[in-house]
């Protein structure tokens, strides 16, 4: 199976991506998480701001989201995990959505292939952020 290209225009260099490790999905882990730091240091992201955390199960994915959003200066975080398992799990996903919402945090689910995901996403909140602050600066 041939890995998607990836796109040459994104640029982690200033970016912090948190990546929780689900211990239940130990396979998935195992095939997807050295390539997910990979695709992200070829992105400039510095290994340094990879911040790695183990969790027991899939119901600790909530609580483990909340203290990336609560305790560290991440810009989004990566739930490495099968997307099925995750979003199959009505509670889980909603609990993402809450964090998302109330912590305005990229996060996303999956493999190796998120890396190109979390680091668009952060790309555009950083300059709709951007944006903003220049529109302020322009009519104070």
């Amino acid at each position: 199976m041939m890995e998607p290209m990836m796109r040459n225009d994104l640029d982690a260099t200033n970016m912090r991506i948190g990546v929780i490790v689900v211990r239940d999905f130990e396979e998935h882990t195992d095939k997807h998480l050295m390539p997910l730091i990979d695709n992200l240091i070829s992105m400039g992201c510095h290994q340094q701001n990879i911040v790695v955390r183990t969790i027991p199960s899939i119901f600790d994915v909530v609580i483990a989201t909340q203290f990336f959003a609560e305790y560290t200066d991440v810009d989004g975080v990566v739930i490495l995990a099968p997307e099925n398992k995750i979003m199959g799990t009505l509670s889980v996903m909603n609990g993402i959505v809450q964090i998302q919402i109330q912590w305005n945090m990229v996060v996303t689910v999956g493999g190796a292939n998120r890396a190109e995901d979390i680091v668009q996403m952060v790309e555009m909140q950083n300059e709709m952020e951007e944006e903003v602050a220049s529109q302020s600066e322009n009519f104070s």
